[in-house]
């Protein structure tokens, strides 16, 4: 999918992750960028990005979904797994898997609107949603419930 968006796209294709021995493999205009773990380095990128590309065919909830909300970076993915979960009409698009004239499509309209116009769903998406902390203390109410005799 990013080859071929690489053709038509009016914009910049940059990808993150990268393994070494595929940079060379990629066409010049994607920009490959090899694995960081970084976390800042990461949310730089995310940061910088207008819009985030997630064209998965099998994850089953991708956390780079939820990073890239986190940093305010509206979503583009396709309807597999979980990614359709994460997102929302307000925080990106999720468009049928194969389709790469739709993911294009809804780049497009992401960047019509601009980055801005889902930032601010973005970020509380994430903060409300994927807050770690908040999570942590639900698995621990989880546990202790289990554990009580209210339970089973």
């Amino acid at each position: 999918e990013f080859i071929k968006l690489s053709r038509i796209a009016e914009y910049q294709v940059i990808m993150v992750g990268v393994p070494a021995k595929l940079k060379g493999k990629l066409p010049e205009a994607i920009i490959a960028i090899e694995r960081t773990n970084s976390q800042e380095e990461l949310a730089d990128y995310y940061s910088m990005a207008d819009v985030l590309v997630n064209p998965t065919y099998n994850d089953t909830f991708p956390t780079v979904n939820l990073e890239a909300l986190a940093c305010g970076t509206p979503v583009v993915t396709y309807r597999t797994g979980g990614s359709p979960e994460s997102i929302t009409p307000e925080t990106g698009i999720v468009v049928e898997k194969g389709d790469c004239n739709a993911l294009y499509a809804a780049i497009m309209e992401i960047i019509a609107k601009g980055k801005d116009f889902y930032s601010a769903a973005c970020r509380k998406r994430a903060e409300d949603l994927y807050n770690k902390d908040d999570r942590f203390q639900e698995y621990l109410d989880l546990y202790q419930h289990l554990l009580s005799d209210k339970c089973c």
